[in-house]
């Protein structure tokens, strides 16, 4: 399966090192396609996509569209794929699977970031992912894509608690 976005396409909204790990950016990117976007776009749609990205463009990478005497944007679902991409990079691109463990890969000269700040951070780009989202969610129902179907799952933000008094 070819990833839908590049460190590039990344690198338009997220800073992220130039470091020459593109396979391990690759399984991320590969990963945020599979598990977060399909779910999202739905099976059919996903799947015409992978197989013909020259026929989606305007969905793909964005821009302006008219609906109803309004000009609305569209950020594109490449948009949409780099907050949830990064958000795994962020949280997952340390650990390597070497032949004698489950490792995470330190220089010497760093000092890792803890837990917590990556959870944060991976939580805020899942967050601004399906704001994105949203917005691409309304140009397929606007102009009445004939490939998008109602979503199979509905969004969540995370767990929310309620108080019972």
């Amino acid at each position: 399966m070819q990833p839908l976005i590049t460190r590039n396409d990344i690198a338009k909204y997220r800073q992220i090192s130039k470091s020459p790990n593109d396979a391990k950016l690759n399984e991320m990117i590969l990963d945020a396609q599979m598990l977060d976007l399909q779910p999202l776009l739905g099976e059919s749609l996903y799947n015409k996509i992978l197989a013909s990205t020259e026929d989606y463009q305007d969905l793909l990478e964005g821009g302006f569209y008219e609906h109803k005497g309004t000009s609305y944007t569209n950020y594109g679902l490449k948009m949409v794929l780099t907050y949830f991409a990064y958000a795994r990079h962020i949280m997952f691109s340390s650990v390597t699977d070497t032949a004698y463990s489950v490792v995470e890969k330190l220089n010497d000269n760093s000092r890792p970031a803890d837990i917590s700040s990556k959870k944060t951070i991976y939580s805020l780009n899942r967050e601004a992912a399906f704001q994105v989202w949203e917005n691409v969610k309304q140009y397929l129902i606007r102009t009445q894509h004939p490939d998008f179907g109602n979503c199979q799952r509905t969004t969540t933000k995370g767990l929310r608690f309620k108080k019972i008094v």
